[in-house]
């Protein structure tokens, strides 16, 4: 009330639907579910009180996924890494250096997630599909282990291999000396194996819709995985990290909705906020 200057008889639940913002004792099972989670995901759920697994049980019910393997793991410290990643462009593309060059691309749509691998050098052309809840980001990371996977399948020994990406964020995740994501640890591993076998591998930054050629084909190729129909159990990669916090948060939207039509009182309020406008919302904080 104080924020807002409004009157003193203004009930708090008008505010609330006003500013778009959860009842306390709804936001307070937001954040108890939300914690349950990211607890039971690092394997340190405990249930010594009677009335803890009340909070992890609710939300399960309403999405069964969220108890499916997460890619949050306990942090990783590796500061030896045999590959070398570059966040720029070659000035002008050098076509003389001997290089397998091979290009990644992810993409994504409402409807799902895909990733691409293309080389001209070693003959591949991989499209293939992931779920819907999986991130462009970890198409990309897919695309680059697809990239690694292949070329170990293909025996490649004593080359000097790079790896194209238009995903900067998937390359610093991968120079960062702190990992987070069981998806770049295994990007980690198979590029590491990658370089036991005499390899001098790069991965390079390229920019997307460059009109390169491999760039091109490699998106194209992404693109024709996200239409493709995933084969296996849901989800083919672990889920990211941030996807169960925005299923518990469409989970607060919902109470919270239930909640202001079954609150008693507040009949003007009712009639003048009918349901949750996010474009008032934003007029009435820019205020």
């Amino acid at each position: 009330m104080a924020i807002t200057g409004c009157m003193r008889t203004t009930p708090t639940g008008a505010l609330e639907t006003m500013l778009n913002l959860p009842a306390l004792h709804v936001f307070i099972k937001q954040e108890a579910a939300s914690a349950a989670v990211r607890l039971k995901t690092l394997n340190l759920w405990r249930t010594n009180q009677p009335a803890h697994p009340e909070v992890l049980t609710e939300v399960i019910e309403k999405e069964p996924l969220l108890l499916a393997v997460s890619d949050r793991s306990p942090k990783e410290y590796i500061f030896d890494k045999k590959y070398k990643i570059q966040l720029y462009e070659e000035p002008k593309q050098d076509f003389n250096v001997i290089d397998l060059r091979i290009f990644t691309d992810g993409s994504k749509t409402r409807s799902g997630t895909g990733y691409g691998v293309f080389s001209e050098d070693l003959n591949i052309k991989i499209a293939a599909p992931l779920g819907a809840q999986n991130t462009v980001l970890q198409a990309e990371c897919m695309g680059i282990i697809e990239a690694a996977t292949a070329t170990l399948a293909r025996k490649v020994k004593d080359y000097s291999i790079r790896i194209l990406s238009d995903s900067k964020s998937v390359l610093q995740a991968l120079q960062s000396n702190t990992i987070t994501s069981k998806l770049i640890y295994d990007c980690h591993q198979y590029l590491t194996e990658l370089c036991a076998n005499g390899n001098q591998v790069t991965l390079q930054w390229i920019k997307g819709h460059s009109d390169s050629r491999g760039n091109d084909a490699a998106d194209e190729l992404a693109r024709k995985g996200l239409e493709m129909i995933a084969i296996g159990p849901d989800p083919i990669v672990p889920l990211p990290s941030r996807w169960p916090t925005m299923v518990i948060r469409e989970h607060t939207k919902e109470l919270q909705s239930k909640y202001w039509t079954e609150v008693r009182g507040c009949r003007q309020a009712k009639e003048a906020l009918l349901q949750e406008d996010i474009t008032r919302t934003e007029q009435y904080r820019k205020r």
